[in-house]
């Protein structure tokens, strides 16, 4: 598995897997037989004294930058352990239409590895009839 972290490639990857939580992504493009995958960490601190107005800025933010990277999409599988995944779903839902739209599916994913979740994707979309 090669990692995709210096250049994204618009109209070559267009199934896509994210592993998210609340401050960390992980996007799985799909390209025929290859799989390139590329890490999002949200860089500022986290505070558990509530959810302030600015927290939710911050995760917007975040979640706004693994969105772009999904343009071009023709299928989403969205994955993680704890509500991320979900949060991510309602973001994309209110801000991204167009990517909304093309998600498959959301599954609970209790930290596995990549190939654990490259794995688990390629069933996925294969239960849904999308070739990867």
């Amino acid at each position: 598995m090669r990692r995709a972290d210096d250049v994204y490639h618009a109209g070559h990857m267009s199934i896509y897997a994210v592993q998210i939580d609340s401050e960390h992504a992980k996007v799985f493009a799909f390209n025929g037989g290859e799989v390139t995958h590329h890490a999002y960490h949200r860089h500022e601190p986290q505070h558990h004294t509530g959810h302030t107005q600015d927290q939710e800025k911050k995760s917007e933010h975040f979640y706004h930058q693994v969105a772009e990277h999904l343009k071009g999409a023709t299928h989403l599988l969205l994955m993680g352990a704890g509500l991320g995944k979900d949060h991510f779903k309602t973001h994309l839902d209110s801000h991204h239409h167009e990517l909304a739209g093309l998600v498959v599916a959301v599954d609970t994913v209790d930290h596995p590895t990549d190939g654990q979740l490259v794995a688990h994707a390629r069933e996925v979309f294969l239960k849904h009839h999308i070739t990867v």
